[in-house]
């Protein structure tokens, strides 16, 4: 049997560097707040303290969070640090998000013993996306050191494992169907008026909101449009500086970040012009709601999963007509995306199932 601490359950080691990037964090809580807890302990290794520790100690008090050097700027100090704390653990599993990184990660994780190594892709890259060239250099040995593979989708899959792609076992990023239902909210509550596109995550160059912002004061030239934008991030001052001067700055709403269920319940559309994604979680959330969406064409068909979505180049004339067209909402999108694997309870249970059989391949 694989060792268990004293409370009986099986730690795993969820190693995600940057916890304050919400997507991946965000889904990795959202499987532990479902995951069957009396029987795994999700233990968690970042560079630092954030709002993500006090969102997991709510989920779980004993859950450990352990701070390491940053794998990218100072891997030659992180490994060595992991590879310890990893061995004091005694951790049956690493389950490493690291993307490209989990090359030293999962370096870290063979080095002390561990049986189980997760690789797992949670988004996609390429000239466009931050640190490209590193990324490439880095992505032959990703997986190097990995028992198993895993990925938000087949796209993420295909970009980080390559020819391997077909072994990895495809996590979705689901969601509470029931939270983010068409119901949650409306425009009256919220202050909103008449037509309102919304974005939801963060403010970083990734997501691509210069761009977005531009298309909205195109749009807002032909008919009057609210744009909200929910979230935080490095890019916020100089969005609000540059809303500010639009033409149609005084038609943006900024918003801290908070449950966005009630927002896509109320806007008529949403809008995620990113360079690159992997599986947007934000994007599920959406249409979840019934909410349209509106992808750039850099994000993965595959995030399409019901309703009137477009996947648009980055031409802000195109997004400004496509904010404007009217598009249905989805009815009963809860019974769509469940067939599609995003409800987030089934899935637990299909994580815990997966954990379980990787341990039972190494047990002796």
């Amino acid at each position: 049997m694989m060792p268990a601490e004293k409370d009986g359950r099986i730690p795993v080691a969820q190693i995600i560097g940057n916890s304050a990037l919400g997507g991946v964090a965000a889904c990795i809580l959202n499987y532990y707040s479902h995951i069957d807890r009396e029987r795994y302990r999700f233990d968690f290794f970042t560079y630092g303290p954030s709002p993500f520790d006090e969102k997991l100690h709510g989920i779980d008090s004993e859950a450990k969070v352990y701070t390491i050097p940053s794998l990218d700027k100072n891997f030659y100090k992180a490994v060595p640090v992991l590879r310890k704390l990893l061995k004091e653990g005694g951790y049956p599993i690493a389950h490493s998000h690291m993307t490209t990184l989990s090359a030293f990660a999962l370096r870290a994780a063979k080095g002390a013993g561990v049986p189980v190594r997760i690789c797992h892709a949670h988004s996609t890259f390429d000239r466009q996306s931050d640190h490209w060239l590193v990324k490439s250099v880095l992505r032959p040995f990703a997986a190097k050191d990995a028992t198993h593979l895993m990925a938000c989708g087949r796209a993420a899959a295909e970009n980080l494992f390559r020819g391997r792609a077909g072994e990895a076992y495809i996590l979705p990023n689901a969601i509470d169907l029931e939270h983010f239902s068409p119901n949650a909210g409306n425009k009256s509550a919220l202050g909103l008026h008449g037509r309102t596109a919304l974005f939801v995550g963060r403010f970083a160059n990734q997501k691509n909101l210069f761009f977005l912002l531009d298309a909205f004061e195109k749009a807002s030239e032909r008919e009057d449009l609210t744009l909200v934008l929910v979230g935080s991030g490095p890019q916020e001052r100089e969005l609000r500086d540059y809303a500010a001067r639009l033409n149609a700055g005084s038609a943006v709403r900024f918003v801290p970040p908070c449950d966005p269920a009630p927002y896509y319940a109320a806007a008529d559309v949403f809008c995620l012009p990113s360079l690159y994604e992997g599986f947007p979680v934000v994007g599920v959330e959406a249409q979840a709601a019934g909410l349209p969406c509106l992808f750039s064409d850099k994000i993965t068909r595959e995030a399409g999963l019901c309703g009137d979505n477009a996947f648009l180049p980055l031409d802000a004339e195109v997004w400004a007509g496509e904010m404007l067209r009217p598009r249905e909402k989805t009815a009963a999108p809860a019974q769509i995306l469940r067939e599609k694997h995003f409800d987030i309870r089934r899935e637990a249970e299909n994580l815990t199932k997966f954990y379980g059989a990787a341990l039972d391949g190494v047990r002796v």
